[in-house]
């Protein structure tokens, strides 16, 4: 994976051209009125589709499965680290800010049981925005501002897009709340990143290895059983829980062979320059 030097500036659309996207879109819907048949059109996908995909991919936006799937760079990427520390507080106040002074009614809390189709908890209150959502978009915002490598930005914008639309097809967000999570996930993405290459504090020895071991005991829950909502999905975040701490204690000893072996190569006697 080929790293990215630097945060891009908010002048680049690796910055604005997403939020601006949701935006577009959270304006149109309000717009237009159409926020309530939206919702039911993407709803209905997974009768089409069968329910049992979208716990999977809805479950992307749990925070807890979200940073695992960080963990295993926290060794090798102590800025990444950082900025996804950093992130994650801009997204928690975006979405726990916003939540409850709204306090907009999800779909179970005001639609016919009948007429929509629930995958998982019916979750009735605090709507907006999708907190699902902007954990994902999050996410993705962080692999876009760090790493260059095309197919994996292509891959973190698709999973968080899926994982935002999946919230409206498991009947528990309006797609404006979907809308509105992208946008502000994004941001906070972008957002921790800056904070974190202005201020890298965090990336010196002891609280970059707080953070990781808080990044390992995420992964630990997850191995544990730590409920997301989705019964179905246990083997699936046991599996990414696996996958952070084995990838974080195999960095964590690679990192500190490579000290050890720089430590020694200092105390190596160089030879003297040949004369003339």
């Amino acid at each position: 994976m080929k790293l990215r030097p630097g945060v891009p500036a908010w002048r680049s659309p690796a910055v604005w051209a997403v939020p601006a996207i949701a935006l577009a879109a959270a304006l149109a819907i309000v717009a237009s009125g159409s926020n309530r048949a939206l919702f039911l059109q993407i709803n209905g996908w997974s009768r089409v589709t069968g329910p049992d995909l979208w716990p999977f991919v809805t479950v992307l936006g749990d925070t807890a499965v979200a940073i695992a799937l960080f963990v295993p760079f926290a060794w090798r990427r102590r800025d990444v680290l950082w900025a996804l520390v950093l992130a994650a507080v801009a997204s928690t106040l975006f979405v726990h800010g916003i939540k409850p002074w709204v306090d907009a009614p999800r779909p179970p809390g005001v639609l016919d049981a009948g007429s929509f189709v629930v995958i998982g908890p019916a979750w009735r209150a605090h709507s907006f925005p999708s907190g699902h959502t902007t954990t994902a978009f999050t996410a993705a915002a962080l692999v876009w501002m760090h790493f260059r490598t095309p197919g994996w930005r292509a891959l973190a914008l698709t999973l968080a897009l899926a994982a935002g639309l999946s919230r409206a097809v498991v009947g528990v967000h309006w797609p404006l709340d979907i809308a509105a999570g992208a946008f502000g996930g994004w941001v906070s993405g972008w957002l921790g990143s800056v904070a974190a290459a202005r201020w890298p504090v965090g990336t010196r020895p002891w609280p970059h290895a707080i953070f990781a071991t808080l990044g390992i005991g995420i992964g630990l829950a997850l191995i544990a059983g730590l409920k997301t909502g989705y019964p179905t999905t246990v083997s699936f975040t046991f599996a990414i829980g696996m996958v952070a701490v084995v990838g974080a204690i195999g960095g964590g000893l690679e990192a500190r062979r490579f000290a050890r072996m720089a430590k020694q190569s200092k105390r190596v006697p160089q030879a003297p320059a040949p004369p003339g």
